[in-house]
């Protein structure tokens, strides 16, 4: 296997978990009402988004990606996704912190999509 495979098969699982980790951890703090204890919790998102970005740069490194392409759109909504994230958690349970919640899982899904099919812009 080439390091690009080895990089962007990295980046692709850590993706996914950093997926399923936002999306179960809003669940339990914002629907639940469960606070969110242990290093776990608190420290390893933080841990796998940090990877993953880094996976991310280095992919963008070796590819040689134009920031005004697929890949800027990428970037701008991964910004976003973080924003929003940030917003939800802050707003806890209430009803504006549930929708930022579902709407920075659908900006996700959006960068996702972005990734797999890489549009022309």
């Amino acid at each position: 296997m080439t390091a690009y495979v080895l990089l962007k098969n990295l980046h692709i699982f850590l993706a996914l978990i950093s997926m399923i980790g936002f999306g179960l951890r809003g669940y339990l703090k914002l629907v639940l009402g469960r606070p969110l204890i242990g290093p776990l919790v608190r420290i390893g998102p933080h841990v796998i988004d940090t990877l993953l970005l880094l996976s991310g740069i280095a992919l963008w490194v070796q590819m040689r990606f134009s920031v005004w392409s697929w890949f800027g759109l990428k970037l701008l909504l991964v910004l976003a996704y973080i924003v929003i994230g940030i917003a939800a958690f802050r707003k806890g349970r209430s009803g504006t912190g549930i929708m930022l919640y579902l709407l920075a899982l659908f900006v996700f899904l959006g960068v996702a999509w972005i990734a797999i099919y890489k549009p022309m812009i």
